[in-house]
Order: C-alpha cells, then structure tokens, then sequence
C-alpha cells in the first residue's frame, strides 16, 4: 500500500485509510452517478446522480469497515490482537499482531466478517420495504436497495473459499481442524485463492475482447490482487512456521557484541567510526553505560551534512520508548511485524533497562534462511533413506 493516515480510533483499533482509497472512492461514485442510477432511477439531474453516487461509495466503505470490524472485535477477545484497519483501494485490511494458534479461534474470526454483512444486507433490506410501504421512491430508495445489494454481493465474493478472502479462512480452519495441520491447510486455501484469482484474470481479458473495457480491467486488477494476497498468505504461514518457538533472545546479537554509539560523540565521527565501517542502519545510543536512544541512518541524513561536525548524538536520536524497544521473551514473529509495520530495521533489546542486545531483519532473514536449509537437508536425506 502506497501510505496514507490515521483517522480515529474505535474499540481500541486504529482506522486508517490509504490514499489508493481515494482513486476507487472517485471512480465508483462516477461508475454509478454515470452508470448504474440513471438506468435504474431515470429522469434525475447529473447533480442529483453524483450526490447518489458519492453518497452510496461512501456508505459501501462503511460497510466495509464494518466488516472489517466485525473480524478485528472478535481477534480482539480471541486474544488475536489487531491494533489497525487500512482502508485502501480493493477494501480494507486488518493488521494482526499474529496468526490465531488454533481452527476454532480461525474459524471464529473468519466467519463474522460475512456475518456482519448478511445482517447489513437484511437492515438495508428491511428499511427498503418500510419505505416502499411508506410510499418513499426515487433516489433515497434506490440508495438503500443498491447498499443491500452491494453488501449481498459482499458476502457472497468473501465465501469463495479461497484466501485471501474469508471463505478461504473457513476453509484453510476446516481443513487444519481435520488435518491437525496448518501449512497443509494453508497450502490449499492457498491454491483455491490462486485458482480463483486466475479465473477472474481470464474473465477480464474476455470482458475486456467483448468490448467491456471498464468492466475487465476491474476483474484483471482485482484478480491480480488477490493473486498476490494468496500467495502472501501462504508465505506468510511459511514464515510463521519457521519462527515457530523462537524467541527475540534466542536469534538476537548479545551485548558484549553490539556496536554502540555515545550520546556526545558528533555526527562527522559517527558517521566515518561507526556507519561507514559496519554498515548497520542504526546503533544503540548510551549514556555513561546505560542504553537512552537509537540514532539511524535516516536521522543522520536528515541532519544535513554541513551540521555533523557540530551536532551530537544526542540533538537527533529517538529515545527509548517501549514502542521502539524488545524484550528477550518476544517472539521473534512478533518482532518482525513491528518491523514491517514501523519500517524500523534494528530494535534495542532491553532486560530491567540494561542493554541486553539488538535484534535486525536481517538476523530474522538469516535464521529463516538458516532452518529452510536444513528443512531441505532434512527432507534430502529422509527420500535418501527411503530408498
């Protein structure tokens, strides 16, 4: 996702929204002001379309949002954490702080997402036949009838049982339910999702030689997505797999050898003594032996160069926060999320306030690397054995 920001919180979940939210919200509301209301409700103004249209993409990602948090308040009380939900261009997304560590609490998540959407369609539904008894017609009564449809709709995409989607999380925790194996299960959501996805990829190329351009090039893109997201899914479950068990102190530098910076020592110094001799993106700042900050690559840059000479560490590092620290008890898929998430490549690793040692992506990458190779070995030596 190209970024974007916050806009409030609700049950202790961050919402977000993406600027890619904006591209769809416009095109949308102008595929149904120019496209869908006239031919259903004729003889409006254009004014009166475009305020149908906007009105009825703004409420469809309400409906998404609440989808969305239908899925995080119940990961919440499964004690799945989900601090954030981005809504971007193909809907929204709910960042988990890790995967749930059994079927029934993956089957719980998955299916109340739909849920919330049957029970939006009925709503909508409902106020449609209270309106049409009170002999309401029109633009406001062709809005309600298109939010029950679209969230019917809604419902029946996200049952296809392929991931990314939810049915492919019912089906990815019936599967591990049956099997008692995740990877297995998520393998073959996984290749349901691809299947799926390559389908409507074809269906767009057809729609697209039929003449419906628009209509294709929407199948193609969302297909495209949804390639991507299954194949993610499955990397991820991969990775998680990997990481299973391990702790921040288990794969992290220990502190006799972490490379630390001096809280007064000048940026020129710092920069010839420490990032150009190591190659690391950030350093451990101290203070007479305690650990008050980390000064990264980008603060330094940020500095400009005519002002190293006379700047300290301590003028542009980011001082130790809980929110930028580890603990030797983490778990290392823990870790990395927070680093995908803050993009922050190096965490200080503190034990009661003292320096215990400094974990990066890449000692995460070298240990995945690590246990694949002798998964392989493993593997090699198992056939050889077999024969």
């Amino acid at each position: 996702m190209a970024g974007g920001f916050r806009l409030f919180k609700i049950y202790g979940i961050t919402i977000s929204i993406d600027f890619t939210w904006f591209i769809v919200f416009f095109l949308f509301s102008w595929s149904l002001a120019y496209g869908y209301y006239p031919s259903e409700v004729p003889g409006h103004t254009v004014g009166a379309y475009l305020v149908m249209g906007s009105i009825s993409a703004f409420m469809l990602f309400v409906c998404v949002l609440i989808h969305e948090l239908s899925h995080s308040v119940t990961s919440n009380k499964l004690g799945v954490e989900v601090k954030e939900i981005t809504l971007f261009i193909f809907g929204g997304v709910a960042q988990l702080t890790r995967e749930p560590d059994t079927p029934a609490k993956e089957l719980k998540i998955a299916v109340m997402g739909p849920v919330a959407s049957g029970i939006l369609a009925l709503i909508f539904y409902l106020i449609s036949i209270i309106l049409v008894n009170l002999e309401v017609s029109g633009p406001v009564l062709s809005v309600i009838k298109f939010l029950s449809l679209i969230n019917v709709v809604l419902l029946v995409f996200n049952m296809i049982p392929g991931l990314p989607l939810d049915g492919g999380r019912i089906l990815k925790a019936l599967w591990w339910m049956k099997s008692g194996n995740i990877n297995t299960a998520t393998s073959a959501a996984g290749h349901v999702g691809r299947a799926f996805a390559t389908f409507l990829i074809f269906l767009g190329f057809l729609q697209m030689l039929s003449g419906n351009f628009s209509g294709g090039l929407w199948a193609i893109l969302i297909g495209v997505f949804l390639m991507q997201a299954a194949k993610s899914s499955v990397q991820h479950q991969q990775l998680e797999y990997g990481l299973e068990g391990l702790t921040v102190g288990d794969i992290m530098t220990e502190a006799p050898h972490v490379i630390t910076v001096d809280i007064s020592d000048k940026l020129d110094r710092v920069v010839d003594d420490k990032f150009f001799h190591y190659h690391f993106v950030s350093f451990p700042v101290m203070n007479q032996g305690a650990p008050v900050g980390l000064l990264s690559i980008n603060a330094v840059r940020n500095a400009g160069r005519d002002s190293w000479p006379t700047t300290n560490v301590l003028q542009v590092m980011e001082p130790l926060t809980r929110n930028n620290c580890l603990s030797p008890g983490d778990s290392v898929m823990a870790a990395l999320i927070a680093m995908n998430s803050t993009g922050q490549g190096r965490y200080v690793v503190l034990k009661q306030d003292t320096l215990y040692g400094v974990l990066s992506r890449r000692d995460i990458l070298k240990t995945i690397d690590f246990k694949g190779r002798l998964a392989g070995t493993e593997t090699k030596n198992g056939a050889s054995g077999a024969g």
